[in-house]
């Protein structure tokens, strides 16, 4: 991975043919910016409306720090003519290296699944420590380089606000913690169900399968039964009623992660007994 260059400094290259770009059709989605593969190059654009945030974070010395160890994805600031006329819109464009191996969360082995799942939240702590936090939980915002996970979507880092929730709790039960309970708890393998429900496993569905016996502990009320109460008093915008009157201190928002984070380490899949290729 290369390493991460001086903030604001920008490489020249010379403009491709349109024909030679296209978009990532998974990124349409983020009106702050764009994935674009050119050949073997992958880049990002950030627009005006992503612009802000991205400025902040990158001036925060967070990105430079996380892609000096390896766990965001590394990147260069290049002229907008790199995209030709896919530059409209972008106040920015960056060039990523193109990762080797592409894979998705429910393809992943509970191990892989776990271990993404610390990352990110690795991430998450280092983020609010900088002023910074992320604006979404997604599990595909993960990849792997070898063994090594890395988080890939410069564009969920966003300032944060003094008192806010954590937004993407519900997105992070759903697509990282739900599939690991489901096997921890019960000896379910989480790969089908995921596949087959690719925005992962709601708490809602996850409740009801679990015997009360298994409901009683402290992290699996906070975050298993009490998640599921308050998605049932949801409110059009998708916001619980507690989500939208509560004011979260960021200490306490940085302790839940981190007993989040202890909780799923201590995770481990039940139901592993002798299997063929064992014998």
């Amino acid at each position: 991975m290369s390493a991460t260059p001086v903030a604001g400094e920008i490489n020249r290259k010379t403009t491709r043919r349109v024909s030679d770009i296209r978009a990532d059709p998974g990124s349409f989605r983020d009106p702050r910016g764009r994935i674009f593969h050119a050949g073997e190059k992958v880049y990002r654009t950030v627009t005006e409306s992503g612009a802000e945030d991205y400025e902040f974070v990158r001036d925060s010395g967070l990105i430079e720090r996380l892609q000096g160890d390896a766990r965001v994805i590394a990147s260069t600031a290049v002229a907008k003519d790199v995209l030709g006329e896919h530059s409209a819109g972008a106040r920015y464009v960056l060039e990523h290296p193109r990762l080797p191996f592409i894979s998705y969360p429910y393809e992943w082995p509970f191990p892989a699944l776990k271990v993404a799942a610390l990352h990110h939240l690795d991430i998450h702590l280092a983020a609010l420590a900088a002023g910074v936090t992320l604006s979404d939980a997604s599990a595909y915002n993960i990849q792997f380089l070898g063994v090594q996970p890395v988080f890939i979507d410069l564009l969920s880092f966003r300032r944060y606000r003094e008192g806010e929730m954590w937004s993407g709790h519900r997105q992070f039960c759903e697509q990282f913690l739900n599939p690991l309970l489901l096997r921890a708890k019960l000896g379910v393998a989480h790969n089908a169900w995921y596949r087959g429900a690719q925005e992962g496993i709601t708490t809602g569905e996850l409740h009801r399968m679990l015997p009360w016996t298994k409901k009683l502990s402290r992290n699996m009320l906070l975050h298993v039964v009490a998640q599921s109460a308050f998605q049932r008093s949801a409110v059009p915008s998708g916001q619980s009623k507690l989500a939208m009157e509560f004011q979260f201190p960021l200490q306490k928002y940085q302790r839940m992660l981190t007993k989040m984070r202890d909780w799923i380490d201590s995770l481990e899949p039940a139901g592993t007994g002798k299997t063929v290729w064992q014998d």
